[in-house]
């Protein structure tokens, strides 16, 4: 009987080993992800305090799992996220990229006047309105610059719209979101209303403002 006892404890350790190893084999080397210890709403920063780390399977990890958190600097949630996920790039959208004190506004700009897609990220622009009015016999047309220097960060997608002047015209315009002071934003914002056409002017010598004052150009055209 003492024999047949420790050839069944044989038996089960030899099985437990053989099924640990078989589990072991499937399962392979683990790595470390980021799992969320609260939820965060969106557009709002996750930080290292929000994330705790959690070791899984690699074979079950996707390439899109976030593994660094040094990689969430200056990113921001691009949608309400749950506690408990595992973050993963999609989850992330860069945050703006504001200076203390700036405001980040978005207008329409028409393609035709927006530099012919030479406008990018980055870059400044001068933006200048066009403005006409008819008074009495005469009409009245002018141009100032608006703002200047203006930081583009984003660009938007090409889009057709229905003009504001006649339905059945359509319009190509772009999203543009600029990065302001708080006095040239509110200033846009006042133009864009009662201004014909905003355009945008690429500024060159290295994208360095100038100091010259440009006076709005305005002359009376008579009315045939």
């Amino acid at each position: 009987m003492l024999i047949l006892a420790v050839l069944g404890a044989v038996t089960v350790f030899v099985s437990v080993v053989g099924y640990v190893g078989s589990v072991r084999a499937e399962v392979g080397v683990k790595t470390d992800v980021l799992q969320l210890k609260r939820s965060i709403p969106a557009y709002t920063r996750v930080t290292e305090a929000d994330l705790q780390r959690i070791r899984v399977p690699r074979k079950w990890s996707p390439n899109t799992m976030v593994t660094d958190a040094a990689s969430l600097e200056g990113k921001v949630a691009a949608a309400d996220l749950q506690a408990g996920s595992y973050l993963q790039i999609g989850m992330l959208v860069p945050g703006p990229s504001l200076q203390p004190g700036e405001r980040e506004i978005a207008i329409m700009i028409d393609a035709e006047t927006g530099v012919a897609g030479k406008v990018f990220k980055g870059m400044s622009v001068d933006i200048y309105a066009t403005y006409q009015q008819d008074s009495g016999q005469n009409r009245t047309s002018c141009a100032a610059r608006i703002v200047k220097s203006a930081r583009v960060i984003q660009i938007g997608q090409l889009t057709n719209i229905k003009s504001e002047k006649n339905n059945s015209i359509t319009e190509s315009v772009v999203p543009m979101t600029f990065a302001l002071s708080a006095a040239d934003s509110l200033k846009l914002t006042r133009e864009e209303s009662f201004a014909n056409k905003i355009r945008l002017a690429l500024i060159g010598g290295g994208q360095t403002a100038d100091n010259v004052k440009l006076p709005p150009v305005c002359q009376t055209i008579p009315a045939r």
